[in-house]
């Protein structure tokens, strides 16, 4: 169960950035909310799940080590989630993740991900490709399949990621196409 301020404030939350950036600084206030905030996000059939889900992408993008401080919470349930919604925001997550651990940015994020974190957006990220999602969520798959890759120990991932694209080009949408375009550009 919520704490009821959180609660509140979660239901506050809808489709504007600016309330959704709102909400997110008011849990950064409060760290133990993001753990709390994790928690609630992958509870499916809850009414609060997207709003979390959109807080989190939020303060990951913003507030990163309020998030990584509770990331495990996040790496447990990642391969449950089914909403699109979430999924989506999850999988931003994911995208920013993986910069954050391969781009060394601001030194302190570098080496964000540990193995088993790695090989789990690996399979979700793969699993995202594979089956019906939206367009958006598949973007940051294979964003995250182009970070995962560069790892001298994980260059499978290469092959098997232009395999795929090369696959569902021709049956995608204009932005699946332009997405996998882009990175199939980079893979060469």
């Amino acid at each position: 169960m919520l704490p009821e301020d959180l609660n509140e404030k979660l239901m506050e939350v809808d489709s504007s950035r600016n309330k959704r950036l709102e909400v997110a600084f008011w849990i950064t206030k409060k760290p133990h909310y993001v753990r709390e905030t994790l928690q609630y996000c992958f509870n499916e059939g809850n009414e609060l799940l997207v709003s979390s889900a959109y807080v989190l992408e939020i303060i990951c993008q913003y507030k990163p080590k309020n998030f990584i401080k509770y990331k495990y919470l996040f790496f447990e349930k990642l391969p449950t989630i089914k909403t699109d919604s979430a999924l989506r925001s999850c999988s931003k997550i994911c995208e920013m993740l993986c910069y954050y651990h391969f781009r060394k940015i601001l030194g302190l994020f570098y080496k964000v991900l540990n193995l088993e974190e790695r090989k789990t957006i690996t399979e979700c990220c793969f699993d995202w490709l594979i089956t019906d999602q939206k367009v958006a969520c598949q973007a940051h798959a294979m964003q995250c399949l182009f970070y995962l890759g560069a790892d001298k120990d994980e260059k499978w991932i290469y092959p098997e990621l232009k395999q795929i694209l090369l696959q569902n080009i021709p049956n995608k949408s204009a932005g699946y196409q332009a997405r996998a375009r882009k990175i199939l550009k980079l893979l060469k």
